[in-house]
Order: structure tokens, then sequence, then C-alpha cells
């Protein structure tokens, strides 16, 4: 797949996954909607750096990249919603946050996925840009 696919692919992902995260809010399996949360923030970041050319081997760089894009951006709370979004991501495995917490969280998660999709060149578009 070239870089304009993987681009697409990931927003893409990311934006089914938020809507899914929604779902399962208003179904009360906060559970499944942290993993989707996650997700989502994950595959935005991926999608922003394969936008940038850069190709993505290791999950360990989505910590790098949070950073390197707060830090280009001069937006702390990309960061922040990153670091959010990993905490629904251990919440699948471990059941720590309740319901209200993760609505919290995800409107959260959703503002900043909004804002790394916008961060795509309009030659790579996504489908229904539905997001904060």
């Amino acid at each position: 797949m070239d870089g304009k696919g993987k681009v697409k692919k990931y927003a893409l992902q990311s934006l089914i996954y938020l809507r899914n995260a929604s779902k399962f809010i208003d179904a009360g399996d906060s559970e499944k909607a942290s993993e989707f949360l996650w997700g989502s923030m994950a595959q935005a970041i991926k999608a922003v750096v394969a936008a940038k050319g850069v190709t993505f081997r290791k999950h360990r760089l989505l910590w790098e990249y949070a950073e390197i894009l707060s830090k280009e951006l001069e937006d702390k709370s990309i960061y922040d919603s990153f670091v959010h979004a990993y905490s629904l991501h251990s919440n699948f495995y471990e059941s720590d946050l309740e319901l209200k917490d993760v609505r919290r969280m995800a409107e959260d998660v959703k503002t900043t996925v909004g804002k790394l999709l916008r961060l795509i060149p309009e030659e790579e578009p996504t489908e229904g840009s539905d997001y904060g």
C-alpha cells in the first residue's frame, strides 16, 4: 500500500473507531468504548505521521509522535489527550474506570482526533468528517 493509501486507511479507521466508541458508551460498555477510543487516537496519530511520509514501524513510536506533534503545534492538549487515551486502553483490561469517566475522556479524545485529522492535507480525503 502506498503512502496515501496508508493515510486514508488510518484516518478512516480512526473515525470508525470513534463511532464505535460512541455506540458502546451509549450501550453502557465502558471497557469496549475505552479500547475504541484508544484505537481512534492511535490511528489518528498514525495517519498524521504517514501524511508526513514517515513509515510507522513500532507501537512505542506512538508516544514519541504524540509528543512531537504536541511540541510542533505548541498544543500540550494533544499529548495530554494521548495519555488519557492510553489510560483508556488500560481500562479495557483492568476495568478501573466508570462509564462517567470514559464519557469525559471520550470528549477529550474526540476533540484531539479532530485536531489531528485536520492536519492531513486535503489531497488525503477521509470519509465522514464528523469528528470534534
